[in-house]
Parts: C-alpha cells; sequence; structure tokens
C-alpha cells in the first residue's frame, strides 16, 4: 500500500501561516496591541529611574501573549519593521508628556538587530523627540542579541543611533555565548544582566564575574528579575548600580505606572 499523501498538509500549513500574518498586521494597524512598563529603580535609594516598555498582545480569550510568543513570527513574516515603529509611537503616546516634564528619566524600548540594519528608525525616532520635546537621551533602545546577524555589520548604525544621543543597553546578558562577541563589535552604555544569573543568589552564580567584566568595559549594569530583598542587597553591596523585578513593581499600564513614580522620584 502507497503511504498516503500529505500535499494537503503543505496549502494548509501556509493557509494558517498567512492567516496567523493577517492577524497580527490587523493587530499593528488597528493598535490591538498594548503597552506595559516596568519600572527600573537605582538600587542605592529605590529611586526610579525609568521603566521598559514591553510589548503585548490581547487575545480574543481575554489572554495577553508575551512578546517571545509573536515577535519571531513578526520577523519570519517581514512585520518586525511596522512592529516596532509602531511599539515606538505607541511609547511616546502614552507617555512623551511624562518624558517631558521629567527630563532626568527614561523609557527603553527592545529592539531586534534587524531592526537597526537601516537608519529608518533613527528618522523615525528623532521626529518623535521633537515632536513631544523629548530629549534623545532619554530614549534606550535594549539591543538583543541574534546569533543571525552579523555584530560588526551592524555596528557602524549602532554608533549613529548613539552619536545621535540615544543610549544602547545588552539586553539579557548571561543568556547566550553571541553576547561576547557584540560586546567585542559595538560600544554600548549598560549591561542587562539576565534573570537567570540573579535567579540563585545570594547563593552561587557567576554574577561576581558578569559585574567584573562589566567593570572592565566601564559599562553600568542593571539586574532583571530582581524578586527579594536579599538579592537586591547582594547586589548593591557588589557595585550593581541599577534593578528591575518584582520586588519593585510587576509591568504596568502607562497611567498606574505614573502614579507608582509619584512618591519614589530621587
Amino acid at each position: 500500500m502507497e503511504p498516503a499523501s500529505n500535499d494537503n498538509a503543505i496549502p494548509a500549513f501556509f493557509y494558517q501561516l498567512n492567516a496567523s500574518r493577517a492577524r497580527l498586521k490587523q493587530a499593528i494597524q488597528s493598535r490591538q496591541l498594548v503597552m506595559w512598563y516596568q519600572p527600573i529603580v537605582r538600587l542605592e535609594d529605590g529611586c526610579v529611574v525609568g521603566a521598559e516598555a514591553l510589548v503585548r498582545w490581547p487575545q480574543p480569550d481575554g489572554k495577553m501573549l508575551q512578546p517571545d510568543s509573536f515577535v519571531p513570527f513578526a520577523r519570519e513574516t517581514q512585520l518586525l519593521t511596522s512592529m516596532t515603529q509602531w511599539v515606538i509611537k505607541q511609547v511616546f503616546d502614552d507617555l512623551g508628556e511624562w518624558l517631558c516634564q521629567h527630563p532626568d528619566q527614561y523609557l527603553s524600548v527592545n529592539v531586534e538587530p534587524d531592526d537597526l540594519q537601516t537608519t529608518v528608525l533613527l528618522s523615525h525616532l528623532l521626529a518623535l523627540c521633537h515632536d513631544y520635546h523629548v530629549k534623545p537621551q532619554q530614549i534606550v533602545l535594549e539591543f538583543t542579541e541574534s546569533s543571525m546577524i552579523d555584530p560588526y555589520a551592524v555596528a557602524p548604525i549602532v554608533a549613529s543611533y548613539r552619536e545621535a544621543g540615544f543610549a544602547i543597553y545588552l539586553d539579557d546578558f548571561g543568556s547566550g555565548y553571541a553576547n561576547l562577541s557584540y560586546l567585542q563589535a559595538m560600544s554600548f552604555d549598560m549591561l542587562k544582566i539576565d534573570k537567570t544569573l540573579v535567579d540563585p543568589l545570594p547563593g552561587k552564580s557567576l554574577m561576581p564575574q558578569i559585574i567584573a567584566l562589566a567593570r572592565s568595559l566601564s559599562l553600568e549594569s542593571l539586574a532583571e528579575g530582581v524578586e527579594t530583598p536579599e538579592q537586591a542587597e547582594w547586589l548593591k553591596a557588589r557595585g550593581v548600580k541599577y534593578a528591575q523585578g518584582w520586588l519593585y513593581s510587576k509591568a504596568l499600564t502607562s497611567r498606574a505606572f505614573v502614579n507608582w513614580c509619584e512618591p519614589r522620584y530621587a
């Protein structure tokens, strides 16, 4: 007996792929995506210094999809650039006025190396800063390593963002071997240390070596996923300057974030 043909499975796969792409494209165009903001604090005194902007995709069943479940799909279906531009515009719509009123605060936005292969995003950012009277220094781009992109290829463009005043953070440091190649290829303003290295604290961790590496490169460090006072004290005692995590706050809506900040300014 001949094996059953799977010819019908291929069209079905592409139909599902196209339908999912259309859903995500519609979500971007009709502003169905939403932004939440997780505070970033200075460990020395617990004062807020800014927040990380986090995109979410609400679903019909009430679930809230996290970016790691749809950003890779956006990349594969050529929707990443339009989604990143929407995210940045929404950040300014949500908190541009707040940034203007608080020039010592900043917001960070996650970008993929794919986003930084041209200066299109740079022009978009500069225009928004001008329109909202926000300094480029108040916008941080969190750069996630990707083994698919040659860091030396994007280094000159990343340098142009820094020259324009935008800070560049290397996100999730310690989560992948490719981080080191990015450190060799380009300059950053901050290392964001991955939660997996924070979780074991104050027990055995590679954190001391990571802190020493950051210090040797004259980089500040920010610890992600801080959940206990013991972790915060350990980090502070060893010179880590900034932190974010549930010890301080989960991600908040823009209005809730502004209210959370009020008693916590330096």
